[in-house]
């Protein structure tokens, strides 16, 4: 079972929509309304509720076998950080940090009696890297670091792998609010020279699905940039 968190936003519906063809998939959303697609359901939650995720799991565990956790739910406010408000700092760091943990935090018991999980963060080159406006992101995805390290030593031994996707520049998401000119440059700055695609991602997943020894680490996936 594959469960994909942030499913509406760009990159998350398309993963969604994908691996759901071939694959038992629960798309979680906060507001948003999905359609089920092929083998895939689609859930709101809010992943700031913790009472909402213990519903959700209490509902869902018999169907809740072989793990792999997509932590693709994100906020980020853009503002530089002399000014920006500390209400929108604790906003993103909820989200983006302290949902993935409560959402790990509830369904590690199952992986743990299962003997076998995936998960997978997802970060990007910004969070890496940094930007002008984009500080608190970057903050918050870079949290996941010692976070991720410490899931892969505390629970390897029972046979779950935690990994940090880390994303370059895609045709779904953040390069949607780029403008043409900025899209070439990112294009004419990548070695591929061009954008990843929703199958690069799932070749990705794939490969730390299928590897119990992959465990602790970030695969940058950006393309040579």
């Amino acid at each position: 079972m594959i469960l994909i968190t942030g499913a509406s936003g760009g990159i998350g519906y398309e993963l969604f929509k994908n691996l759901s063809i071939k694959n038992e998939v629960i798309a979680i959303s906060n507001k948003k309304k999905l359609k089920n697609n092929e083998k895939g359901i689609c859930v709101n939650i809010n992943l700031l509720n913790h009472k909402e995720i213990d519903q959700f799991i209490s509902k869902y565990a018999e169907n809740l076998d072989e793990i792999t956790i997509l932590n693709l739910a994100v906020k980020s406010f853009d503002g530089l950080l002399a000014n920006y408000p500390i209400e929108k700092v604790r906003e993103t760091f909820e989200l983006n940090f302290f949902s993935n943990l409560y959402l790990v935090q509830a369904i590690l018991p199952i992986m743990i009696n299962q003997k076998w999980g995936r998960i997978i963060h997802f970060s990007s080159i910004v969070g890496n890297e940094g930007a002008i406006g984009a500080g608190i992101y970057a903050a918050s995805k870079s949290a996941l670091i010692g976070y991720n390290k410490t899931l892969s030593k505390e629970y390897g031994r029972f046979g779950i792998t935690s990994n940090i996707i880390e994303l370059g520049y895609f045709e779904k998401g953040l390069i949607e609010n780029f403008n043409q000119e900025k899209i070439k440059d990112i294009i004419s700055n990548t070695s591929s020279r061009r954008l990843g695609v929703t199958d690069d991602i799932i070749h990705a997943i794939n490969f730390i699905q299928k590897s119990g020894f992959y465990n602790g680490e970030i695969l940058k996936l950006n393309g040579g940039n």
